[in-house]
């Protein structure tokens, strides 16, 4: 992992709000208990989170996603059984973040980013894999090969 990344400046991108995503669980013990059910139906989920880093007056920034007031997170989602990390995460972002068709605010100036070839999202290397043991509230890192 020795390549150098470009960073873009913040200002480089369109920031618009979509419709409210309405939370799954209304409490953290009703999200544990709805992964172990999940388990048992589905096996092992697997999740892929993204780390967009931007730069705002030469400081680096991490964009994330602000859920309900208070709470924010890494843009991704669940992937299905068998979808690949790489392709799964492209498509949790254009879920997450891509431009909504019926909203023209939420493209670029002067229209940018219409054009599905447009905005491909370039994904590089994968920073950690957690895992989450016994359907508990904490995580344990494994750092990636």
């Amino acid at each position: 992992m020795s390549q150098t990344l470009t960073l873009h400046p913040v200002t480089s991108f369109t920031f618009t709000t979509k419709d409210a995503q309405p939370e799954e669980d209304p409490s953290v013990a009703a999200r544990l208990q709805r992964l172990q059910n999940n388990y048992e139906d589905l096996g092992m989920r697997r999740t892929v989170e993204a780390v967009l880093v931007v730069h705002e007056h030469g400081h680096p920034h991490v964009l994330m996603l602000q859920i309900a007031n208070a709470f924010f997170k890494l843009p991704g989602d669940y992937l299905k059984p068998g979808e690949d990390e790489v392709e799964g995460m492209k498509a949790r972002l254009d879920e997450r973040l891509g431009p909504v068709e019926s909203d023209p605010n939420s493209f670029g100036p002067n229209g940018e980013g219409r054009n599905k070839d447009d905005g491909e999202w370039e994904i590089q290397d994968c920073l950690a894999q957690w895992w989450r043991p016994n359907f508990e509230t904490f995580m344990v890192s494994s750092v990636a090969a």
